[in-house]
């Protein structure tokens, strides 16, 4: 079958850094460490487990990360891999074949596949406590040192680590824990956007959002839409404002149509940004030496959904006492100054994947809920697949997933129909 490869090459990684200034495509070149492969399907690690046929493969923010050069050669996220990766977690696809203690009614089924490594999954016994209470976002097996029936390597899900496959090839093996069965209403187009919207709607179930009134947004990539389309599925009725680069009308309509109050851009002058943020939530900017700003007042609530440098400093920054701040976007560098963090005695909530979400009196996995939210209308996701390519034309996927404000893009996926 075929499949797009990542091995992480360091000689390669070095020479890009300094040849992406006039060589953009280098990184998603084999210099850059990708690659398109004739492999061999995945054989079942265990009884439990299924093979699936992938029918569209989503191209995540965190799989552009890798291919831009946004992780660091340090980063911690390095121990919950192993290569050489099969990539794409976000999937829409079908069960060709079951392992003997999977019903064989599975077969033929269309589903989308929770992709999370947990215990339950790895089959190890007993699970870590996290994912003895459902928590299997915050599984602390990810690395693989505690073993388990399925043998799997390290790896935080299906697409980064180097047995399951991953939704960037034709083929991929799930546990049969992970299937969640489609409805013949959701079209393909839809069921692709579960996985970004569970990560948002997943981030937005940690926020307490009765304490808020005014929320920003900050990033209106697909983690920030989802955010903004999340927290009016769930009812929050206040202010919401989304935040990001001049991207042209399409990203402002959107958001809007998902539920924002507003979307606005801001200057790149520091002074400038601090004083429209201060204007815009009747706070005051403080000014330290050498252009170092803060707030006094702020939003109640904010949403890095970017995970920059600049982002994690100007959400800490732009946060009223004793507010929060939810960080989902997959943090890019170290952060200098963590003051407002203990001197505005922030809340700092992390947010990553999904879980066991206890919703409305009921406990439910975070794609069975992002579901169960569009079939009721609450969530609109049409339209928010803005680009397909066959898996030939990996390189201008990965372009039209880095480059999103030049291509218009909002999701990306690979197209195996």
């Amino acid at each position: 079958m075929k499949a797009v490869l990542f091995k992480a090459n360091p000689a390669g990684w070095v020479a890009c850094k300094f040849l992406r200034r006039f060589w953009r495509n280098c990184l998603t070149s084999k210099l850059n460490g990708f690659s398109l492969r004739d492999v061999a399907i995945p054989e079942l690690p265990t009884d439990d487990w299924v093979l699936v046929k992938t029918l569209l493969g989503g191209i995540c923010g965190s799989d552009t990360a890798i291919a831009a050069q946004k992780q660091p050669p340090d980063s911690l996220l390095q121990a919950y891999t192993s290569q050489p990766i099969a990539l794409g977690h976000e999937n829409v696809c079908v069960v060709t074949k079951t392992g003997p203690n999977v019903d064989s009614q599975w077969v033929g089924k269309r589903v989308v596949v929770e992709p999370t490594l947990g215990c339950e999954v790895r089959g190890t016994e007993p699970m870590c406590p996290r994912c003895a209470v459902g928590e299997f976002g915050a599984c602390e097996n990810f690395s693989g040192d505690f073993g388990g029936a399925a043998n799997l390597p390290a790896g935080t899900s299906i697409g980064y680590n180097a047995r399951t496959g991953g939704s960037w090839g034709e083929y991929f093996v799930a546990h049969k824990s992970q299937l969640i069965a489609l409805d013949d209403s959701i079209s393909d187009e839809v069921a692709i956007m579960v996985d970004p919207l569970a990560c948002s709607l997943h981030a937005v179930l940690r926020a307490n959002l009765a304490a808020a009134e005014k929320v920003l947004v900050y990033g209106a990539g697909m983690l920030g839409l989802g955010t903004v389309a999340a927290l009016r599925a769930v009812g929050f009725s206040g202010r919401i404002e989304t935040l990001d680069r001049p991207a042209g009308r399409y990203l402002a309509d959107t958001a809007t149509r998902l539920g924002a109050d507003e979307f606005f851009t801001l200057p790149s002058d520091t002074s400038a940004r601090f004083a429209e943020i201060a204007a815009r939530t009747d706070a005051t900017v403080q000014r330290a030496r050498f252009g170092n700003y803060m707030l006094s007042g702020g939003y109640d609530l904010v949403f890095d959904c970017v995970g920059s440098r600049q982002s994690v400093m100007e959400c800490l920054k732009w946060t009223r006492g004793r507010g929060q701040v939810i960080m989902l976007g997959t943090l890019q560098g170290a952060v200098p100054d963590l003051t407002p963090l203990w001197f505005r005695e922030l809340e700092i909530i992390g947010a990553w994947g999904r879980s066991m979400e206890n919703y409305d009196g009921r406990n439910v996995n975070t794609y069975q809920l992002v579901l169960d939210l569009i079939g009721e209308g609450k969530i609109a996701a049409d339209g928010l697949l803005t680009h397909t390519f066959k898996i030939d034309d990996y390189r201008a996927a990965l372009a039209a997933g880095m480059y999103k404000p030049q291509c218009e893009s909002i999701k990306v996926a690979f197209d195996f129909r």
